[in-house]
C-alpha cells in the first residue's frame, strides 16, 4: 500500500511552493550536539518537507548557522516560559506543520519540552532528549499524549527500559509486549528502534520493519529516522503511516547506504542521501 502514498510524495503539481509540503520545527541541539538536530532536519527535508527550522539556544544557532545552508534557525532564551511563548508564537506566525523533540537536547531543556507538547496539538515526535524529560514522569507523558492525539515517540531499546523503569536485561518479546500495552495506555505511537525496529499503535495494531542492517548502528542514524518521520507528518501523513513508511525509507536507505559504503564504512549522513533512491525504489514496489 505504501507504494501509492510514495508516489504521491515523489510526483508534485506544478502550480505549488515549499509552503504545500509543509514546515518542521526541530526543537533541539546543544554545545557538543549541534549534529543531531542538522541530521534530522536534513533528512526531513530529503524526504520532501518544504521548509525546516531548529530552535535552539543562542550559542547552538550561531554555530548551526555556520553549517546550514537549506535549514533555518531560531535563537530561544533558556527561561521555559519565555521560550514556550517564542516557539509558540512561531509556530503560529511561520505554518510550522510538525514538531521534532529532542534530537541533540540535553536534560536541562525538560521542563521547556513539557511545556511545548502540552501546549500544541500538532503532529510530534519525541527522540532522545525528549523522551529523558518524561523519565520517571510517565503519568506526565499520558497527560499530553491525551491532549495531543498526534504523537509518536521513537526510543531505542534502552531508552524505552529506562522511560518505562523496566529491568537493563528485558527481553525483546517482553519489551515489545509492553510497548504494545503502552501504546494503548497511552493513546500514542511508539517506534520501538532495535535489530528489527516494531511499530506499535494506538489501537493495538503493530509494524515489524524488516529493512536496515547492523551498519545502521552508528551514531546519528536515529537522528536521521527522528527526520524521516516528522518530514512526513509534515506533508500531512497521518502518524500511524508516517511511523512505518518512515522506518521502511530508513531502513531501506540504509541498506542502499550499506551497499555502496559497506556496513562497517556507511554513516549517518550516508543514510540521508540515499533517501530519495529509497523513495524511489518504494513507489513501484507492492508493500
Amino acid at each position: 500500500m505504501y507504494h501509492i502514498l510514495v508516489q504521491r510524495l515523489l510526483h508534485r503539481a506544478e502550480n505549488t511552493h515549499k509552503y504545500d509540503y509543509g514546515h518542521v520545527l526541530i526543537l533541539g541541539g546543544s554545545a557538543g550536539m549541534v549534529g543531531a538536530p542538522l541530521l534530522a532536519g536534513k533528512a526531513a527535508l530529503r524526504v520532501g518537507a518544504g521548509l525546516v527550522t531548529i530552535a535552539t539556544d543562542k550559542e547552538t544557532a550561531d554555530k548551526l548557522d555556520r553549517r546550514v545552508e537549506e535549514i533555518m534557525t531560531l535563537s530561544i532564551p533558556s527561561e521555559p516560559e519565555a521560550a514556550l511563548r517564542e516557539l509558540l508564537g512561531f509556530i503560529a506566525e511561520h505554518n510550522v506543520t510538525s514538531l521534532a523533540i529532542g534530537p541533540g537536547l540535553k536534560e536541562n531543556m525538560a521542563h521547556i519540552v513539557k511545556l511545548l507538547v502540552g501546549a500544541t496539538q500538532l503532529p510530534t515526535v519525541l527522540d532522545a532528549g525528549g523522551l529523558t524529560a518524561f523519565r520517571l514522569h510517565t503519568s506526565e507523558l499520558e497527560a499530553v499524549a491525551k491532549q495531543n492525539k498526534n504523537l509518536v515517540i521513537t526510543p531505542h531499546t534502552g531508552e524505552y527500559t529506562k522511560l518505562m523503569s523496566l529491568e537493563k536485561d528485558t527481553s525483546m518479546v517482553h519489551l515489545q509486549e509492553h510497548a504494545v500495552e503502552s501504546a494503548k495506555r497511552y493513546q500514542l505511537t511508539i517506534v520501538l528502534k532495535g535489530h528489527h525496529t516494531f511499530v506499535a499503535h494506538p489501537d493495538g495494531e503493530v509494524y515489524k520493519n524488516m529493512t536496515g542492517n547492523p551498519g545502521l548502528a552508528t551514531a546519528g542514524t536515529g537522528d536521521v529516522l527522528t527526520g524521516v518521520i516528522v518530514g512526513l507528518l509534515a506533508q500531512g501523513i497521518e502518524p500511524a503511516q508516517a511511523a512505518e513508511l518512515g522506518v521502511l525509507v530508513h531502513g531501506l536507505a540504509g541498506d542502499l547506504a550499506a551497499k555502496a559504503k559497506t556496513e562497517a564504512g556507511m554513516i549517518a549522513s550516508d543514510v540521508v542521501e540515499f533517501l530519495p533512491e529509497a523513495l524511489k525504489q518504494l513507489q513501484h514496489q507492492s508493500i
